[in-house]
């Protein structure tokens, strides 16, 4: 079945739109989650994507990705799959840090391992940065990292060039509050404070135990309390279209998401989510997430979008 591009008017010119960037986490991490970027970029359904640097893509996808203008991050790892002496559990980096038991020098050196893989990948600065399970907002490592981003973009900052994902919570769930409690504020405030473009809230949380059903009604939760632009729109809204008569003052909600092409013989891989990440690839290519988007006036963004507006 094919599935048409997200272009139409989502509803009246009169209504305001709601401007969002949705995020596929944890490209690299194996064929099935990239495969499914490439097809949900092809789509026109996603704007932006974070890299894990321990992982692999080829010059392919990453064409594909340019020519679909989606923005790639990189996605900060201490969890997953690139090796480091301080990976560990999500729990041990979580005592770790709020113990202030790591080291500043060593974690500065682990960031700066994986910012210049990222660059030798892409040839070019990451446009935006997050984290594997928001490690890049605790204590220690968020000081680290931006005082690296600082020093090393200086320039890419002053344009607006880069930009940061901070978890200000979108719905008053618990789980999105622990995630902000764990060091959202304060990594917020430094973004802030160096002038790193950041989103507005984060949607995109929840267990990774949803069929479709439930995930059509997060997926209408969260559109529905996003936050509507401070103007009119008259654009199609399409990832693609320009922000001519979008008011400078855009700051949109970021959705993350973390889909992977269902398993077909050639994508034998294991992942904890991975059922999770097969039934959110359903669901973001069908036809009823693709009117979820116009029901909510959705204007789907990426952060070079963003970045133009400034």
């Amino acid at each position: 079945m094919s599935h048409p591009n997200y272009q139409k008017q989502a509803s009246s010119p009169t209504d305001y739109s709601r401007p969002i960037i949705i995020n596929v986490d944890d490209l690299g991490l194996s064929t099935a989650v990239n495969d499914a970027v490439i097809h949900l970029a092809e789509l026109g359904r996603i704007g932006a994507t974070s890299y894990m640097v321990g992982g692999t893509i080829t010059a392919s996808d990453i064409n594909q990705l340019k020519n679909f203008n989606v923005d790639v991050g990189l996605h900060l790892d201490l969890t997953g799959i690139f090796p480091s002496a301080l990976r560990g559990s999500l729990k041990s980096i979580i005592v770790d840090s709020y113990l202030r038991r790591f080291n500043p020098m060593q974690v500065t050196d682990i960031i700066k391992q994986q910012l210049d893989r990222f660059e030798d990948r892409f040839n070019h600065a990451p446009l935006f940065i997050d984290g594997h399970q928001h490690i890049h907002q605790f204590p220690i490592i968020r000081h680290c990292l931006i005082k690296e981003l600082t020093n090393r973009y200086s320039n890419e900052i002053s344009k607006g060039a880069l930009s940061a994902r901070v978890t200000t919570p979108l719905i008053k769930d618990l789980k999105s509050w622990i995630i902000y409690a764990l060091g959202g504020y304060g990594w917020r405030q430094s973004c802030e404070h160096n002038h790193i473009k950041t989103n507005d809230k984060f949607g995109g949380v929840y267990g990774f135990n949803a069929d479709n059903q439930k995930l059509a009604l997060l997926w209408e939760q969260w559109l529905q309390s996003s936050p509507r632009n401070v103007g009119l729109s008259t654009k199609p809204l399409t990832l693609n279209s320009t922000l001519s008569t979008t008011p400078v003052h855009l700051s949109p909600t970021l959705i993350m998401c973390h889909p992977a092409v269902p398993e077909n013989g050639s994508n034998n891989w294991e992942d904890e989510i991975k059922a999770a990440r097969e039934m959110e690839y359903d669901w973001l290519i069908s036809h009823e997430f693709e009117d979820l988007l116009h029901k909510y006036n959705v204007r789907l963004l990426s952060w070079s979008d963003i970045a133009s507006a400034y």
